[in-house]
């Protein structure tokens, strides 16, 4: 489950950012990595994750579909896409200066979640 509350105890920090198309995340290491597209089409906002093909549409900002993602992204496939996605901070064209950003809390394990998770 995803909040924006204060990191507690066994949670941990990310922060997701729409820029240049892109849908992006940082984690507490400082690591970027780029999780797939975000763009915008007409008046409304759509993502689609490279890694799960997790996807969403219709929303009225980039705010509205970095929030549906933080409802739906799972911690084990977030720190999964850290370990096997490269650096993104190493692209010399990013600029996150404008970015929407969103900062979030992941639990590595939800209450009654078991460690080998499927669906990641």
């Amino acid at each position: 489950m995803a909040t924006t509350d204060t990191t507690l105890q066994g949670q941990q920090p990310f922060t997701l950012y729409a820029a240049q198309g892109r849908l992006y995340a940082g984690n507490a290491a400082q690591k970027l990595i780029d999780l797939g597209a975000m763009t915008q089409q007409g008046d409304q906002w759509c993502y689609l994750l490279d890694g799960n093909r997790l996807q969403g549409s219709g929303f009225f900002t980039a705010e509205e579909a970095l929030r549906d993602v933080a409802q739906k992204i799972r911690f084990l496939y977030l720190d999964g896409q850290f370990t096997a996605v490269a650096d993104a901070r190493d692209n010399p064209g990013l600029d996150l200066a404008n970015a929407t950003r969103l900062d979030i809390t992941l639990d590595p394990l939800a209450p009654g979640e078991p460690a080998a998770d499927a669906t990641v």
